[in-house]
């Protein structure tokens, strides 16, 4: 999937739509989205981890926290240990999903919401976080 691609999953996702183009203010009408009160651009969920945290908020309130983590993890270090026992026998696996990255917390989402395709999309390993936890 493309950043625009990931972007337009997630927003509508949580209820983004297209606006009219009577309603589009300025902006060019293939760009313009609305939701409840705002208009304007789609927000840059894929580039932004602010945008990526309000989106896991959603995520918490739709009880499914634990897929979540479970994708993330996935994402962010594929086949690292056994995903049910990992949070406490790793400290490392728990620096990695911590430290995950907004494109990294897109996919995790996608995938948790059955919307994720494998098409145009970088490795997963490119934009895995290399810096490991420093050594106690």
């Amino acid at each position: 999937m493309t950043p625009h691609e990931i972007n337009l999953a997630i927003g509508k996702s949580l209820g983004f739509e297209q606006c009219s183009t009577a309603m589009c203010q300025g902006f060019p009408p293939e760009l313009c989205y609305r939701k409840d009160t705002y208009i304007g651009e789609l927000p840059d969920f894929y580039g932004s981890l602010d945008r990526m945290h309000e989106v896991e908020r959603y995520i918490l309130a739709a009880d499914k926290d634990w897929h979540y983590i479970l994708n993330l993890a996935d994402v962010v270090c594929p086949d690292f240990c056994d995903k049910d026992d990992c949070f406490h026998k790793s400290g490392t696996w728990t620096w990695l999903v911590v430290h995950a990255t907004s494109q990294q917390r897109a996919e995790a989402y996608l995938r948790t919401i059955n919307l994720w395709t494998n098409t145009n999309v970088p490795s997963r390993q490119d934009v895995t976080v290399s810096n490991p936890p420093p050594s106690m």
